[in-house]
């Protein structure tokens, strides 16, 4: 039965594919389905599954995914038969509908059917417009939030069900809007794709006030009890023993006296849980920061890509200051930080600063505050420092005193400048020929003294000299540092391929922990939150000639009941599911045979398996898990894991399978690991340690009363260290404790 919706008044072709891989030409489509819609009526279906090129097969992932094998392919056409009835399908006039539809349509064209200039709609980014309640925006999540119909499951024409249920959605929204609003978008969408252009073009606005979903989802937290911490004297440094608790930063937060600067590591989503307040001020980085001249300007551009698009009309509806006020998605973040970010120059920017410099206490991720000391002019005299999550310090500290060049991000604040995009292709033209087809390439002076770095110099100096965005500027002046071999001495500098095929060339500092002392420790009193018996691990970040005040003490019970099974496997969690489990793994390889292996029989059960790389992003991932009911597991990796955020009592257990070390062939960790006279000992097992107390902590925010973590690695009983990391790990465990000495409620 076809479904009765609200559509737009136009003939759509609601279009999905089922296909071997990403990769156009390399993976093949192997199923095709669509809806058609004539004047806003479905008036048909159509579905095909298609035969495979020869030699072409279908991972097992793909199979466990979509639920096709290669036996339902024999005597199906192939895609060139199949393709005069998928033609006919699509009227002259029609709009392509779909959700991230530019996937779709890049695997169509690599099948020989080019559809890229016939105008497309992207329900996906529709939906990040009107939904901004919503967690995530993938079909799967959203289908079960809209209760859409998403039959059959798996497959092509499933997905085609609830694209066209969710444009339904998506539109039932937008006729929402007031007449102005909907003039405004209708002026926008003029300089866009045709499809957003022709959609918009018969919106009717009937709304006579602000919708209230606009303001949706909104959640504002609320401050814990104050705690208040002994700060140093000048010249020292205070190192504190941080408990799991998660309450612990924000009641710190709450003490805070106006000349404290408290750096966390993740500043969005700290300040997401805090009311607004006159206690302190949110210093956000820079490129967090909506720029008021740069977005008058991207309002001005006479032509606006898709994404561009989107982000125009978000940046309309929704009040905003920093990008986390705005429901982003999709290449948005890349535009955001490339086009609309401000600069550390911008006036807006100077406003927050000089309202953070007076009259109240400071909160700011900890890049930012590493990055203002590295700067200069110095922070304001008399200024305490009190680091969260020491232990990421090192990490963040890189991050700040480094010169990057992220091509994603010059490539979105190239469009519609065209010197800008004709030195972009320069720069990833010489990034290709260094890096070789190698995913990892260190630089060396040869590679800067060569002709075409010289060349390239020039025409980034030559392009630094017009009229740049902001946003463009930075990454040319660090590449610009970055070629010049005078700076490679000291530095560990390369081209790195990421897993999505942009690239990154990027130098940091061999040595962190002596820029620490002279930009931070020498000049301003620090106290640094760390974990529990690691002030002797700290020398990446506090050298020894630093003095320092320990602060030890009996840590608040954990509520963690810490296990070391003996003989118990992966298997046999996942045979057996007893509540909400997270269980972290060695590798993405180690998820896929997770997934292949149990994804059909746990779903028959009724118990959702949630995995890194088959279930989306992270936000995705946290918005399924926390949906499903119980039993259910999610899987990722464990650095993956240190940037979640669930809410609190979500969670029943958490399985290590192996202890995370870092990976040998890191850019940075194996170059800094050589300086110790032993790398593994010195280096390589208190980080180890740390990351174990980042896991648990993370774990505790959003774990149930009671709530379990076992931890598989059998290396704890058989390998020299592992009496010390066994040892470490039992001390959080359930215990009864005070707070320590120095720490007071107020």
């Amino acid at each position: 039965m076809l479904p009765v919706m609200t559509l737009p008044p136009l003939n759509l072709l609601v279009l999905d594919t089922e296909t071997t891989g990403f990769v156009p030409k390399v993976h093949h489509v192997m199923e095709y389905a669509c809806s058609v819609i004539e004047k806003g009526k479905v008036v048909k279906e159509y579905e095909q599954l298609l035969e495979l090129p020869e030699g072409s097969e279908i991972p097992q992932a793909v199979q466990v995914l979509t639920r096709i094998r290669p036996e339902d392919l024999i005597d199906q056409p192939t895609f060139e038969k199949a393709l005069p009835a998928m033609q006919a399908l699509l009227g002259d006039d029609t709009i392509i509908v779909g959700q991230n539809v530019k996937f779709d349509l890049g695997m169509l064209k690599g099948e020989g059917w080019d559809l890229t200039d016939r105008p497309w709609i992207d329900t996906s980014m529709l939906a990040s417009l009107v939904f901004p309640e919503i967690e995530s925006y993938s079909l799967g999540y959203i289908s079960s939030v809209l209760n859409l119909n998403h039959s059959p499951p798996h497959r092509a024409l499933g997905d085609v069900r609830a694209t066209l249920e969710l444009l339904g959605k998506c539109w039932e929204r937008l006729s929402e809007l007031t007449p102005k609003q909907v003039t405004r978008f209708n002026e926008f969408s003029l300089r866009g794709p045709e499809g957003y252009r022709r959609i918009f073009g018969v919106l009717k606005g009937s709304g006579k006030s602000t919708p209230t979903w606009i303001t949706a989802g909104k959640k504002i937290g609320k401050l814990p009890k104050a705690l208040s911490v002994v700060l140093p004297e000048k010249g020292k440094v205070q190192l504190t023993e941080e408990p799991l608790d998660p309450a612990f930063v924000p009641a710190i937060l709450a003490g805070l006296k106006d000349t404290v600067w408290l750096a966390v590591k993740n500043i969005e989503a700290t300040a997401k849980k805090l009311p607004p307040s006159d206690m302190f001020t949110v210093l956000y980085p820079p490129e967090f920061v909506l720029s008021e001249a740069a977005r008058e300007k991207f309002f001005m551009q006479t032509e606006f890509a898709g994404d561009e698009l989107t982000l125009a009309m978000k940046l309309e509806l929704y009040p905003a200051v920093v990008r986390s006020d705005l429901p982003l998605h999709g290449e948005e973040y890349a535009i955001f930080t490339g086009k609309l970010a401000c600069t550390a120059a911008s006036p807006e920017y100077k406003i927050l600063k000089d309202k953070a410099a007076h009259g109240s206490a400071i909160l700011s991720h900890q890049h930012l505050l590493t990055s203002a000391l590295a700067a200069e002019p110095a922070l304001p005299e008399g200024l305490s420092l009190v680091i969260d999550d020491a232990s990421m310090l090192e990490d963040t500290a890189t991050t700040a005193f480094a010169w990057f060049c992220m091509m994603g991000s010059l490539r979105a604040a190239s469009q519609g400048n065209a010197v800008l995009t004709k030195c972009a292709d320069l720069i990833e033209l010489w990034a290709e020929r260094i890096r070789a087809d190698m995913d990892l390439r260190y630089l060396a002076p040869s590679d800067l003294e060569s002709r075409d770095s010289t060349e390239l110099k020039k025409t980034i100096a030559e392009v630094l000299a017009t009229d740049l965005p902001p946003q463009a500027k930075l990454p040319l002046e660090h590449l610009l540092l970055i070629l010049d071999p005078t700076n490679l001495p000291g530095r560990i500098t390369w081209i790195e391929a990421m897993p999505d095929g942009s690239k990154i060339i990027k130098s940091v500092p061999e040595d962190i922990g002596s820029l620490m002392a002279k930009h931070v420790y020498a000049n301003y009193p620090t106290t640094l939150l760390i974990p529990p018996d690691s002030q002797e691990d700290l020398q990446p970040i506090v050298p020894n000639a630093v003095q320092t005040v320990i602060e030890r003490g009996a840590l608040p019970e954990s509520g963690l009941n810490i296990r070391l099974p003996i003989g118990t496997n992966l298997e046999m969690i996942f045979k057996k599911p007893e509540g909400k489990t997270i269980v972290l793994v060695s590798s993405k390889r180690t998820i896929e045979d997770i997934y292949v292996k149990h994804a059909e029989r746990l779903e028959a059960e009724g118990v959702a398996l949630i995995c890194q790389g088959f279930n989306g992003g992270q936000g995705r991932m946290r918005a399924e898990f926390h949906r499903a009911k119980s039993p259910a597991f999610l899987v990722m990796t464990p650095w993956t894991f240190e940037a979640v955020e669930l809410p609190p009592d979500t969670v029943d257990r958490l399985i290590l399978q192996v202890l995370p070390f870092d990976h040998p062939s890191h850019a940075v960790i194996g170059r800094r690991a050589g300086r110790y006279r032993d790398p593994f000992s010195d280096y390589s097992l208190p980080r180890l340690k740390h990351r174990l107390f980042r896991l648990l902590r993370t774990f505790r925010r959003h774990a149930k009363t009671g709530a379990t973590v076992d931890i598989l690695d059998d290396r704890l009983r058989t390998k020299p260290y592992g009496r010390e990391v066994t040892a470490y790990l039992l001390s959080f465990g359930s215990k009864k404790a005070e707070q320590p000495s120095q720490m007071s409620f107020l």
